[in-house]
C-alpha cells in the first residue's frame, strides 16, 4: 500500500491536490504578490505557473510512486470528456474556512481542462525518469526470469556506457574476479569501487605490449533504484555479478565476500573513473 509522504495513511490524492500550491488558507504575502503577476487564463502564463510553481511544489515530498499515482489521477480525469475541471478550483462544501488564492487572479479560470492538460504534459516531461522507474518490474518478477534470458559474465557490455570500457581497453570480455571495499548507499543510488586482475583478455590495441595493463579499477554506479534487497554481514571482498538488461532498466545481483547479497531493480547501471594499470599496488 502506498502511504502518504507526511502521514501514515493511504495515499489517495484528489485532483485538487495538483493545484494546492495556488489555493491555501495562509498564503504568504510575498507568494501572493509573486503569483499575482501571472494571469492563469493566458497560455504562456499557464506554462510558467505549472513549471515554476505547481510541479516543483512536489519535489521535497513525493517519491516516484507518489508521482505515478498523481499522474494516474490526472489522466483518469482527462479521459472523461464531461469531467468538470472548473469545480476543482472551488472550495470543498464542508470547508468552513475561506480558501485563498492569489489576490491578483481573475474570479474564475477559463477552460480549466486546458490547464490540466498542460499540467499532464509537463508532468510527463519533467517527471519522465520517475514515471519510467515506477513502471519497472518488481524484484519478484525479475527473479522469475528464466536463467537462459539472464545476463552472462560479460556484464560490462550490457551497461549504459559500455563504450567507456572499449575506448580504453578494446577488449571483448569482462573481468569477473573483482573485489570491492564495500558499497556506498546514497538515497536511491548505489556506488561500488571495484578493482581486479585483467584475466583472459587480449592486449589493448592502443597499448604497447610492454605497457599492457594487468589490472583495472573503476566505480560502478547504480542510479534510480526502484526496489532493493540487502542481506549479509560482510560487504567487502570478492564480488560476483549478474546483470540482466530490462527494457528499460536493469536487474542487478551482487554477491560480495562471504555472505553479502545486494539485489536491485534500477533505471541505470554505468561505470566511471576507469583505469588500467601495470602494478597491482597502485589500485
Amino acid at each position: 500500500m502506498l502511504l502518504h509522504p507526511l502521514h501514515h495513511q493511504p495515499f489517495e490524492p484528489e485532483l485538487r491536490y495538483w493545484i494546492s500550491c495556488f489555493t491555501n488558507y495562509n498564503m504568504p504575502p510575498a507568494l501572493d504578490a509573486e503569483l499575482s503577476r501571472f494571469n492563469p487564463n493566458a497560455p504562456a502564463d499557464r506554462e510558467q505557473l505549472i513549471r515554476r510553481y505547481c510541479l516543483p511544489h512536489f519535489n521535497s515530498r513525493e517519491n516516484f510512486r507518489h508521482r505515478q499515482r498523481l499522474v494516474e489521477v490526472l489522466q483518469a480525469a482527462l479521459d472523461k470528456p464531461d469531467f468538470d475541471f472548473e469545480e476543482v478550483w472551488e472550495p470543498l462544501e464542508d470547508d468552513y474556512d475561506d480558501q485563498q488564492w492569489p489576490s491578483g487572479w481573475p474570479a474564475s479560470i477559463d477552460n480549466s481542462r486546458d490547464f490540466f492538460q498542460r499540467l499532464l504534459l509537463a508532468a510527463r516531461e519533467l517527471w519522465h525518469a520517475d514515471l519510467t522507474r515506477a513502471q519497472l518490474p518488481s524484484l519478484a518478477e525479475c527473479r522469475a526470469i528464466p536463467a537462459r534470458e539472464r545476463g552472462s559474465h560479460d556484464w560490462l557490455f550490457s551497461i549504459d556506457n559500455s563504450d567507456t570500457w572499449r575506448a580504453l581497453f578494446d577488449m571483448t570480455a569482462t573481468p569477473y574476479d573483482m573485489t570491492t571495499p564495500g558499497p556506498q548507499f546514497q538515497g536511491e543510488q548505489l556506488s561500488l569501487h571495484l578493482s581486479g586482475e585483467l584475466q583472459r583478455l587480449s592486449v589493448p590495441a592502443t597499448w604497447p605490449v610492454t605497457q599492457a595493463p594487468s589490472h583495472c579499477s573503476f566505480t560502478l554506479n547504480v542510479r534510480g533504484i526502484s526496489e532493493l534487497a540487502v542481506s549479509g554481514s560482510r560487504f567487502d571482498g570478492r564480488m560476483r555479478t549478474q546483470l540482466t538488461r530490462l527494457n528499460p532498466g536493469y536487474h542487478l545481483r551482487l554477491e560480495i565476500g562471504f555472505d553479502c547479497v545486494i539485489e536491485c531493480v534500477a533505471l541505470s547501471v554505468s561505470i566511471a573513473d576507469l583505469k588500467g594499470i601495470r602494478d597491482e599496488k597502485q589500485l
